[in-house]
Parts: structure tokens; sequence; C-alpha cells
């Protein structure tokens, strides 16, 4: 998704999605947490707003690439976006979440480290996995898949949980925000943000930039991808509770067949 023209240049693409939350809807955390991190008030983070629209996209970068954890979580229907994505992860490799891929199902996942547990609906272990006797999905559905990110069957969803990558293809924030605007100080979810603009119509790509502590991107909207991510969590521990041992599916059982009730 090429909404970092106001977070890392507008050559950089960054995709994450979800299609449980909704721009009128509370993400969880986000109205504390686009506040929060390290309150800055008083040393220049209320003063956001008075800075040129370069400088607070350029702010706004920074503060999302250096990020030790956040949620990242796409706006609207995953059919109409064509995909979905709601993760919490920080860079220690821990992520807790689901992404969803229309025509294909959807999976939750868990990861810990090189550890990684994913929990397929019906249609995935189908179409993903390719458990197509109905008999075997029975059995397995609702289950979680476990074993490392070394793992074919793993490794792809895995690398949706790679904060690093993220950030990492954001590049750097020096060259974002040249040909940005900015508008006045209003409210996303309770807080209050800088609403930045590129382009227009449907070449527009939007970001609000928290106004007060740091200046995190708490939204990004991209007119021409039809996209809106929201960013939230910042800094907060990931969730992350292993599923119980009855639930869980190694893979090499997966492999070999091993899966009776």
């Amino acid at each position: 998704m090429a909404v970092t023209a106001a977070c890392g240049g507008s050559d950089d693409d960054a995709s994450s999605e979800n299609g449980d939350n909704t721009s009128t809807e509370t993400t969880e955390g986000g109205g504390d947490d686009a506040e929060g991190g390290e309150d800055s008030e008083g040393e220049g983070g209320s003063a956001t707003a008075d800075l040129p629209p370069g400088e607070i996209a350029r702010a706004a970068g920074e503060a999302l690439i250096s990020a030790e954890a956040l949620r990242i979580a796409t706006v609207g229907d995953p059919a109409e976006l064509g995909m979905g994505i709601d993760l919490q992860l920080d860079r220690e490799g821990t992520c807790v979440g689901s992404v969803t891929m229309p025509g294909m199902g959807s999976v939750e996942l868990l990861m810990e480290g090189e550890r990684v547990w994913m929990k397929p609906d019906a249609e995935f272990w189908e179409t993903g996995l390719g458990a197509a006797d109905p008999a075997i999905i029975s059995l397995v559905d609702g289950s979680y898949l476990h074993g490392s990110t070394s793992d074919a069957e793993l490794a792809q969803m895995a690398g949706t949980c790679n904060l690093d990558a993220f950030t990492g293809d954001l590049g750097s924030p020096s060259a974002a925000g040249d040909n940005m605007t900015a508008g006045e100080v209003t409210d996303y979810n309770g807080v209050p943000v800088i609403p930045l603009t590129e382009g227009s119509g449907a070449q527009a790509t939007e970001v609000y930039v928290a106004a007060e502590g740091e200046p995190y991107p708490v939204l990004m909207r991209s007119e021409a991808e039809g996209m809106e991510i929201e960013f939230s969590n910042f800094n907060e521990p990931v969730p992350f509770e292993e599923p119980p041992a009855d639930q869980v599916l190694n893979i090499a059982d997966f492999r070999e067949g091993n899966i009776g009730a």
C-alpha cells in the first residue's frame, strides 16, 4: 500500500490489513496509544501542529520506524480490500492477530520468536493447506497448526509478523512530506490529529498524525489503493498466550496424517 509518502518516502510501500475495524470505531487501545508513548507535551509534542507539513511527516515517519511494538489493522471489508490484517507485534518476534484472504479463508496467528501457531478456518485448511477431505477438515478445524518459521506451511504467514521488515520497507523518513499539506487539528477516534494530504482526488494520500505526545501516525489512507490502515498500541506489550496443548497439531503430525480425533 503506497501510503508512505508521509512516513518514509513516496516510492516505498507498506501493506497491512484487517476487516474488523471501521473508521467510526475505536481500535482497541487506539485512543490512548496514539497519544501514548513517551509524552513529549511541553517538549514540542503539543506544538506538532505548528510545524511545517514536511517536518510533521518526517517526525511521524521517525516515530513509526522507531516503535518497538504496535498494532496494524486495516479498516473495511476484506472482500472489498482484497485482504485483511489485524496484527499486534513487536521487534522481539512476538505477534498476535489474524489475516483474512477472500477466496482462501482466514487464519489466527500466534508467534513467539521462531515458534509459530496458525489456526486456519475450514476454508483455509482446504485452499491453503490442501486438506480437501471433509472428514479430515472436521478433525483439524479449530486446531492450531504448530511449527517454526522455517516450515513452508507457516513461513509465509509468519512473515506478516515481521515488524523489522515492515518498518524497513518504509525506508528513511528524511525524504517524506515534501509535497504534503496540513489541515486543522481534528479528532479521530478520540485522538486529536493533524491531517496531512499529498495529491488530490483519486491519487490523494492522507495521514493522520497524533497532535499530542509522540507524533505517531494514527491512520493512513490511500485513495488509489482504496485502503485505510490504523496504527495503535505503540510500545505496548503484545498479549501473547500459548494455546492449550489439546488444541495444537504439530506440523510434522499434519504432514504424516497423524491427525486422529
